[in-house]
C-alpha cells in the first residue's frame, strides 16, 4: 500500500514539474523571442508555431468520443435556456473564447471552442485568429516591458 502511493505521489510531483518546466520554457521563449526580434516580428514568430499547433488539436479532437459527449452535454444543457438567456449564452461564447486565447493560449482556446460545438471550416479561420490575438498581446506586452525597463535603467548616451 505504501509503495503504491508513493509512486502515485511522484507521479504527481513529476507533472508538476514537467508543467512548471513547460510553463517557463514557452514563456521563457515568447519573452526572448518578443526581445530579440519586436513585438511584430515576434508576433509573426509565435503564429507560425501555434497555428499548426491548435489545428493539430483541431485533429485529435475529432477523433475522440469525448468531444462528443461534451458537445451534446452542452446542446441539452443549451437546450433548457429561454430565449434572452441563449442570447446571452451566444454572445458571451466570443467573450469566453478571446479570454481564453488572451489569458491561456491559442491552444485551449481551440479547445474550448470544440466543446462549444464550433465545427468545419470555421473553427481553423477562429484558431488562427486566437493565435494571432494571443501572440499580439503578450509580444507587444513583453517588448513594451523590455522597452519600458531600457529606458528607465539604460543610461542615455
Amino acid at each position: 500500500m505504501a509503495n503504491k502511493n508513493r509512486k502515485k505521489i511522484l507521479g504527481w510531483l513529476a507533472g508538476i514539474m514537467l508543467t512548471g518546466l513547460a510553463f517557463v520554457f514557452a514563456e521563457g521563449s515568447l519573452m526572448a523571442t518578443s526581445k530579440i526580434f519586436g513585438p511584430f516580428k515576434a508576433t509573426l514568430i509565435r503564429v507560425t508555431f501555434t497555428i499548426p499547433l491548435s489545428w493539430f488539436a483541431i485533429y485529435l479532437a475529432s477523433g475522440f468520443s469525448s468531444s462528443r459527449f461534451l458537445k451534446a452535454w452542452y446542446a441539452k444543457k443549451e437546450e433548457g435556456l429561454s430565449k434572452t438567456a441563449k442570447v446571452a449564452v451566444g454572445s458571451g461564447k466570443a467573450f469566453a473564447v478571446l479570454n481564453t486565447a488572451i489569458f491561456l493560449g491559442p491552444i485551449l482556446a481551440t479547445v474550448l471552442m470544440i466543446m462549444l460545438g464550433i465545427r468545419g471550416r470555421r473553427i481553423y479561420l477562429y484558431s488562427a485568429i486566437c493565435a494571432v490575438v494571443c501572440a499580439a498581446a503578450w509580444c507587444s506586452f513583453y517588448s513594451g516591458l523590455f522597452w519600458g525597463i531600457e529606458k528607465a535603467f539604460m543610461p542615455r548616451t
